[in-house]
């Protein structure tokens, strides 16, 4: 491991103005372990001093906080509080020495007001990392996309009742930025969460391909990243590029992003084009920048020919490079539109009230809107896109739980009366879990795959 965090400190050597952090964390870390360390003040004390002594040891430029979910996923409601009271202590800590100290952030409302202090992230923070990605997928039950822009306007209240449990009008990357403003997170403090990897489902036939229809459960792994329900671009370019591959893809004037589907798996995506919107959206609400997760996931050794990391160049020539004056994004509008002249027609009389045309767009208000109409797109290949009127199937039934599996933290667990099937335990709130019995997906000749549980995945 030393020899590969050398690596890549010495990549200063080919540029001299990189900073280079150690990130410590991640989604499969949960909280128990963070939080007993928070909660005790000598073990705090003990995790800051061998934080310095790492960062000494090893030349990094600083720390980045990877604990996504305080308060949560086996954390505790006092995990609020004294995530505070670390950032404090790792601040004093590190100025001296001049190490950054940084943390990556979850988009979800819930977790946002359960686990945060903004304020406080705002003042001992020298950015905060927002992860606004992992929306939808499919761990849910209905099809959708992986990080929109903006909800769709059937996407409200009455649609989330008709599909429990989703969320659709709090789980946009535009309500995330606006939530998190409004809280008190400063924009030049904001780093703004960018996926170069999409989530999908398998689809219960190939009628069932529309937004919100539903669906079997995650699509297959892909061969690269090896994750039942996402792939990253750098396998969705080359299974797109294939001749007799039946892919049908469409852009999305709302999510600002794409979504393909076959006859088997529907995948929310990203592509060069909607990197683009998302960085003239980033711009446009004057956020500091942009972070991706994850490099990866790019096509880096051009297997699909447009050059290596496409994903990460069309980020930084829209950030820095020979596009960091445009604002365009080819799936829509990053900024709501006008509302076309309002014409009532009776019998006898037209009444026209038109709205007068905007000057220069201004910052958008930092309440979360829902954005109007935009104009719609035309789709990125020939074969005519589903119907965008969603479906309103009854909710499943839920299938049946043994009352001795007990979710404690999120993650899979064997089904012992199927190997064609699996649990998966989520946290959806402080103290509350849902359990799953799901299906494993078919593989590519059509048989059902197994559940490995020392894999965590439906395999072969």
């Amino acid at each position: 491991m030393n020899k590969a965090y050398q690596r890549f400190i010495d990549l200063k050597k080919k540029n001299p103005n990189l900073t280079t952090m150690i990130s410590l964390g991640g989604w499969y870390e949960g909280s128990e372990k963070y939080s007993d360390m928070v909660t005790n003040p000598d073990i705090r004390k003990r995790f800051v001093k061998s934080a310095v002594e790492f960062l000494d040891k090893h030349n990094f430029d600083g720390l980045d906080l990877d604990w996504e979910h305080p308060a949560s996923r086996g954390g505790a409601s006092s995990d609020k509080e004294n995530y505070v009271k670390l950032l404090e202590e790792l601040k004093e800590a590190f100025e001296p020495k001049g190490y950054l100290l940084t943390a990556a952030v979850s988009p979800g409302k819930g977790t946002i007001d359960a686990a945060f202090v903004v304020p406080k992230l705002n003042e001992l923070l020298d950015w905060v990392n927002v992860m606004t990605y992992d929306y939808h997928g499919g761990f849910d039950n209905y099809l959708g996309h992986n990080a929109p822009v903006y909800h769709r306007p059937e996407e409200n209240e009455e649609l989330e009742r008709q599909l429990p449990p989703m969320d659709y009008t709090h789980f946009t990357v535009d309500y995330t930025v606006n939530y998190y403003l409004s809280l008190g997170l400063s924009k030049d403090k904001m780093i703004m969460g960018v996926p170069f990897y999409g989530r999908g489902w398998t689809l219960m036939d190939a009628q069932h391909n529309h937004l919100h229809d539903e669906a079997k459960g995650m699509s297959p792994a892909g061969w690269i990243g090896g994750e039942p329900g996402v792939l990253g671009y750098d396998e969705l370019c080359q299974m797109f590029n294939k001749n007799d591959s039946g892919w049908h893809h469409t852009g999305d004037p709302y999510y600002l992003a794409p979504y393909s589907w076959t006859n088997e798996i529907f995948i929310g995506h990203e592509d060069k084009k909607s990197l683009k919107c998302k960085i003239a959206y980033l711009k446009s609400k004057k956020l500091k920048g942009a972070m991706v997760w994850a490099l990866e996931n790019d096509d880096f050794k051009n297997r699909c020919g447009e050059g290596a990391y496409p994903l990460l160049n069309t980020v930084y020539d829209m950030l820095n490079g020979k596009d960091s004056g445009s604002m365009e994004c080819p799936y829509g509008d990053i900024y709501p539109p006008t509302p076309p002249p309002t014409t009532t027609t009776t019998t006898t009389t037209t009444t026209t009230t038109t709205t007068p045309a905007p000057t220069t767009p201004t910052d958008p208000p930092t309440t979360p809107t829902t954005p109007p109409t935009p104009p719609p797109t035309t789709p990125t290949t020939a074969p005519t896109p589903p119907p965008t009127t969603p479906t309103t199937p009854a909710p499943p039934t839920p299938t049946p739980e043994p009352i001795d599996v007990i979710c404690s933290r999120d993650g899979y667990m064997e089904y012992p009366n199927d190997v064609h099937k699996y649990y998966q335990c989520e946290n959806i709130g402080p103290h509350q879990w849902r359990l799953t019995l799901k299906p494993c997906p078919l593989g590519p000749s059509g048989e059902q795959l197994v559940w490995h549980q020392k894999l965590r995945r439906c395999d072969y």
